[in-house]
């Protein structure tokens, strides 16, 4: 093989993996459909006091804690071994700027393209719905800013 045909094949090489990696740092979430934005969360922000936390925080540190950490930062145990980097809660903004909807339709459905894979009613996770909303709730009060 001659000089120019093993730049091209390392020109090639290179388009690839810069490509993976800005496709890695450059991920977007898809909005929800139109009927998971609409929904409210049913939990009275007003009964979410220390037994609902403690409650639904045992619920987080089983299901969500591995990726997305103690604290919600997305730097949980497994979280170095992922491609697509776990969010990140507690960056400012993040929770308020969220329909509760849109976080519900994630943990509920997934998201495409990363390793979030759907928890909810009839998965191998098998969150259910209330708990869905429990998680949610639970995420406002310790991740919010």
């Amino acid at each position: 093989m001659n000089a120019k045909g093993i730049i091209s094949i390392i020109a090639s090489l290179l388009m690839l993996l810069s490509a993976s990696v800005f496709a890695a740092g450059d991920h977007q979430t898809a909005t929800a459909p139109e009927d998971f934005l609409a929904m409210e969360n049913p939990n009275d922000p007003d009964d979410v006091d220390d037994d609902f936390l403690k409650s639904a925080g045992k619920l987080y540190k089983r299901k969500c804690k591995k990726c997305h950490g103690t604290d919600g930062d997305g730097q949980g145990s497994a979280a170095e071994d992922i491609e697509i980097k776990p969010t990140d809660f507690t960056v400012a903004g993040y929770m308020e700027e969220r329909a509760d909807g849109q976080l519900f339709w994630i943990i509920k459905e997934g998201s495409e393209g990363t390793e979030m894979e759907a928890f909810g009613p009839g998965t191998d996770v098998n969150v259910s719905e209330e708990e869905i909303w429990n998680l949610i709730s639970f995420m406002h009060a310790k991740f919010a800013n």
